[in-house]
């Protein structure tokens, strides 16, 4: 019969029991005085052994039951069957819901949680553990963290590892995913057909005044549109976090009045000119000629804003607070004059902390890592002779369902480009996506 590393076999002449290990080929006896009964196979009848651990039985002549270890380590143990959810939604205890049946019961165990996606403070993760269980195992999950901060939008991952019975080093037992909703928003996700997905959705505006969010549709492009009309093409539109507290992101409007305005739409709804804002500054912004959000910047998990005097090339950071507003000015550069784009791209690199790339006018691309304290890191040369064509660029967020965030960018002709990020600071080759954006006012 075998075992878990081994075979076992009834010696008939020698009245014994005979252990082979698998690995090595070597044998010895584990049970003498076991008698000839007659029978051609007798196993399962006057012995047996336990395949997952390890253990062998047998009678002997005297009808007396014995059960003996082997002495060889187990194999790790496995899940027979798997029961969970592909979609949760934040809240509850039990919102998510785990069973494995596991070949042997295990002494402790540990189900990880990590969400693809990163959120304001990056990639979310929370790990229960267990002592020992039964090979039935049950977890509960509530689509939070250790402290009590959902995990972001879109798409998660989870590994069970346990230590069965028998072995001394914990093993991945099994893993998989599921879509986690009424989460934390992620970077640029506004709506779906079905509320924030985790996914990045593209602002436009046309020559109309109509606000369109572009979806996207986690394959590196835009599908579905939802649209808000009555804008004046003259207003700049910056995607932002949440800033109001809602869990839903914000937008900030600059009029060309100079005023500047956050508007909360909610979750999976249209941007009009009658949606809630709150005015952060009645006059005074029309001095920026760049406004950029590069996330988190400061460290508290609250978005954050760039922006570039005009005159001067001075860059500033207007921290987001936890009244829904924007700290004091901050000046972190004196003269940014020599860049033509100023792209807030998120967390680029990893590590949680949102980022920076500028491109100069002799179209060299530079990558400015935040640091977590409300400053960058010195830059960082990306490409050389990049984007020369390009009109518009913005930091999407996620739009290719692989975790890293992506920049997409409009050239002179309309057509519309996407760099999938590597997640190490950097961007793939550039692919086409689509045509005719031409038309559009502004890319955000």
């Amino acid at each position: 019969m075998l075992g878990d590393g081994f075979t076992v076999r009834h010696d008939h002449a020698a009245d014994e029991l005979v252990l082979t290990e698998a690995a090595t080929g070597t044998t010895h006896v584990i049970a003498s005085h076991l008698p000839d009964t007659g029978l051609v196979t007798d196993r399962r009848f006057r012995w047996t052994v336990d395949e997952y651990t390890g253990l062998v039985a047998w009678f002997d002549a005297y009808e007396q039951t014995h059960v003996a270890t082997t002495g060889i380590a187990p194999s790790a143990p496995t899940a027979f069957s798997t029961e969970y959810p592909s979609w949760v939604e934040a809240g509850p205890v039990s919102a998510w819901a785990g069973e494995w049946l596991l070949s042997r019961p295990v002494t402790s165990w540990s189900l990880t949680f990590t969400s693809v996606q990163s959120g304001a403070t990056g990639r979310a993760t929370r790990t229960i553990t267990g002592g020992a269980a039964s090979a039935n195992l049950a977890v509960n999950w509530s689509g939070k963290t250790a402290s009590g901060e959902r995990f972001p939008n879109g798409r998660f991952t989870w590994t069970l590892k346990a230590t069965g019975l028998g072995t001394a080093a914990p093993a991945t037992v099994t893993s998989g995913d599921g879509y986690l909703g009424k989460g934390s928003p992620v970077r640029h996700d506004f709506v779906s057909l079905d509320g924030p997905d985790g996914r990045g959705d593209l602002l436009t505006l046309s020559a109309s005044g109509g606000l369109t969010y572009q979806h996207g549709t986690g394959t590196g492009k835009f599908g579905e549109k939802t649209t808000g009309g009555g804008w004046p093409t003259s207003a700049r539109f910056v995607p932002f976090g949440d800033l109001s507290g809602d869990r839903c992101n914000d937008v900030l409007v600059r009029l060309s009045s100079g005023a500047l305005r956050l508007y909360k739409p909610g979750c999976n709804a249209a941007l009009k000119p009658s949606t809630s804002y709150t005015t952060l500054a009645s006059s005074g912004w029309t001095q920026y000629d760049v406004l950029t959000s590069p996330g988190d910047v400061s460290g508290d998990g609250r978005a954050d804003l760039l922006a570039r005097k005009a005159s001067t090339g001075a860059v500033y950071l207007f921290k987001g607070t936890s009244t829904g507003k924007l700290s004091a000015a901050v000046k972190l550069y004196d003269n940014w004059k020599g860049y033509k784009k100023i792209v807030g791209v998120g967390d680029i690199t990893g590590d949680g902390v949102g980022d920076l790339i500028a491109q100069d006018k002799s179209n060299n691309l530079y990558r400015y890592s935040g640091k977590g304290n409300g400053t960058f890191a010195a830059r960082v040369k990306l490409f050389a002779d990049w984007g020369g064509s390009y009109n518009a660029v913005v930091g999407i967020g996620d739009i290719t369902d692989d975790g890293r965030a992506d920049l997409v960018s409009r050239d002179t002709s309309g057509y519309l480009w996407r760099n999938s990020g590597d997640g190490k600071g950097s961007f793939a080759a550039r692919v086409k996506i689509a045509s005719g954006y031409g038309s559009y006012k502004s890319l955000s």
